[in-house]
């Protein structure tokens, strides 16, 4: 760190703020903290509390850090804003200011907590309470007096970045309602590790895209132009969250006609535009929406699903399974999926092609699952059948099985071939980990881990933006995901209501999809299967990459801890935020030893 730099820490740690061009003991207070701390709108600053951020990350890869303001009681803060710095670096390079954002966190009032979570430890407070989550597009925002505020820092460092530590300082500004300035710096050192991750994730990874969701929160037609902009930008946000998976709803993509000989003729031009669109965003695999479904409850037999034919007139023909049965129903299903898969591979899309059939089959059902699949099966040849499952049943019938993260078994006992996943929604609760709100951030950051220890290929839940009020909910209410994020469910008696933060991982703005704490620790947790996947590599093929038999043994034991202690199994990981931090970042020297001399 050079002089300047010293100095303004020397400042800092001693409390003193700038007012107004003269400087007087602190009356506002700074500090800074890791990715995995949620601070509260109570929480007090720190003793010895860290006033700078030090960041470690290797090319493309993007590291995160906090900034936390106090202002205490009796002061208001009209105007707060931030300026990000260009970095300066080794040997006069300059890591610019386009790589860095900061975004203002937003608190998010939880009602309760999971039904489950009996334990205090498992959750960071009682709800009624608010819990840091969603980030604030408007960059100047108001605080109120007694009152924490976080402020979520990023670094994207890109792949032509030359390895050394680069630094600077981002500066804050508040203003009180008096008129009265406060500026502060804080110093910024992003040390640039000599490797680089790959541009595709490791981790598959998928979260449930509604249409019909972000329509109904906008007030605009699904579909139109103005729709399509929307889409866009999600794309480009899953994609910068190291999303390679889409869920594509080919019953809202593809038109239907039924000519005057009977054979379906279709219409995939949306279908085109909505690959497109997010391939160019770097989203490149098609996960095909279900195609069957419960006919009734939990434990009904699963059916085909029906979608839109129009007749030879113009005119919907009628499909509804009350008019017409499975057994009639079942070639307008072949002929639409062998349609689909047809154009698919005539565009090059279907080597990237997996498809759903029922979601969440369980025992009472796996029958009616089992049949469909293998209908598609024998309709798709080559093409993966994919599903989450709450049945230990399916053999043969299912190529990617997505088990909710509890219910993984390790890699050792499982006597299939098929490819493991995993998945988790509202449950499991209590002691197994998830990503709900009023959770502490590493028991969502560390399912990527288990990712690794329990050899599975990817990831997938179903609540990218599910903005709408849950069904059953006893009054005409239009819930902003920005003051619920339960959809209302909590209101439902008679069924079980969604855990905050279970339905969406992102936020509506006015002007673009906005991010989340949550949503920023999967995208990191992400990049760390990443560094342990590459490290598992090394260790396995020393030659490959002609590492020291040192560096081989230290992989070896470092990747043997992980697996025995820090992500053991679902109920058997690190709750310590340090602990997790300091392997990740063995990891990262780990690999710039190795691979850093091959640079």
């Amino acid at each position: 760190m050079d002089e300047k730099l010293t100095v303004i820490c020397a400042m800092a740690l001693v409390g003193m703020l700038t007012l107004s061009g003269k400087c007087y003991p602190a009356s506002i207070e700074y500090w800074t903290t890791h990715s995995l701390d949620k601070v509260f709108p109570d929480t007090p600053r720190p003793e010895g509390a860290s006033v700078a951020i030090t960041l470690r990350a290797a090319r493309n890869e993007t590291e995160d850090a906090q900034v936390i303001v106090r202002v205490p009681k009796g002061v208001e803060i009209s105007s707060a804003h931030f300026s990000l710095p260009d970095l300066a670096g080794p040997n006069g390079a300059t890591f610019s200011k386009e790589n860095l954002s900061a975004y203002w966190v937003w608190y998010t009032y939880v009602l309760n907590n999971p039904k489950e979570n009996t334990d205090p430890s498992m959750y960071l407070r009682r709800a009624p309470a608010f819990f840091p989550d969603a980030f604030l597009e408007n960059p100047v925002i108001r605080i109120r007096d007694e009152w924490t505020q976080p402020l979520w820092v990023s670094v994207r460092v890109p792949k032509g970045t030359g390895p050394g530590t680069y630094s600077g300082a981002l500066a804050i500004d508040l203003t009180d309602g008096a008129g009265q300035a406060t500026h502060f710096d804080v110093p910024l050192e992003l040390r640039v590790w000599p490797f680089t991750l790959p541009d595709e994730p490791r981790l598959h990874h998928t979260e449930w895209f509604s249409v019909d969701a972000l329509a109904n929160y906008y007030r605009i037609a699904p579909w139109t132009e103005e729709c399509w902009a929307w889409i866009e930008k999600v794309a480009e946000d899953m994609a910068r969250h190291k999303q390679d998976t889409i869920l594509t709803p080919f019953w809202g993509l593809v038109q239907v006609r039924q000519d005057a000989a009977g054979a379906l003729q279709c219409d995939f031009t949306a279908l085109d535009r909505w690959v497109e669109t997010f391939k160019k965003a770097g989203v490149t695999w098609i996960e095909g929406s279900h195609v069957a479904g419960r006919s009734g409850g939990w434990e009904s037999p699963i059916i085909w699903g029906r979608f839109h034919v129009l007749g030879a007139d113009g005119q919907p023909l009628e499909l509804s399974p009350s008019k017409v049965s499975e057994e009639q129903f079942e070639p307008y299903m072949k002929a639409y999926l062998q349609a689909v898969h047809a154009h698919l591979k005539e565009r090059g899309w279907a080597e990237r092609y997996v498809q759903h059939i029922a979601d969440e089959p369980i025992p009472a059902n796996e029958a009616s699952w089992i049949h469909r699949a293998k209908c598609v099966r024998k309709w798709l040849p080559g093409v993966p059948i994919i599903d989450a499952v709450m049945s230990e049943g399916l053999e043969g019938a299912i190529d990617i099985r997505v088990p909710q993260i509890q219910h993984v078994k390790p890699a050792k006992q499982r006597k299939s071939k098929e490819v493991f996943w995993s998945y988790v929604c509202l449950a499991p609760q209590g002691k197994y980990p998830n990503r709900f709100l009023d959770y502490p951030s590493i028991r969502n950051r560390i399912l990527f881990w288990l990712s690794y220890t329990h050899d599975l290929e990817g990831f997938l839940h179903w609540g990218y933006n599910y903005w709408l009020t849950w069904s059953n909910v006893p009054a005409p209410v239009d819930v902003s995901p920005w003051l619920d994020a339960t959809g209302a469910s909590i209101y439902c008696a008679d069924r079980l209501p969604l855990p905050a933060g279970d339905p969406h991982i992102v936020y509506p703005g006015k002007n673009r999809i906005c991010s989340s704490i949550r949503w920023e620790v999967v995208r990191k947790g992400i990049e760390d299967y990443g560094y342990l996947y590459l490290l598992d590599d090394i260790a396995s093929h020393p030659k490959k990459y002609k590492a020291k038999k040192a560096d081989v043994d230290a992989a070896r034991k470092l990747l043997k801890r992980v697996k025995t202690d820090i992500a053991a199994a679902p109920d058997k990981h690190t709750m310590n935020d340090q602990e997790l931090i300091s392997t990740r970042e063995q990891l990262g020297n780990l690999l710039a030893a190795v691979i850093g001399e091959r640079s």
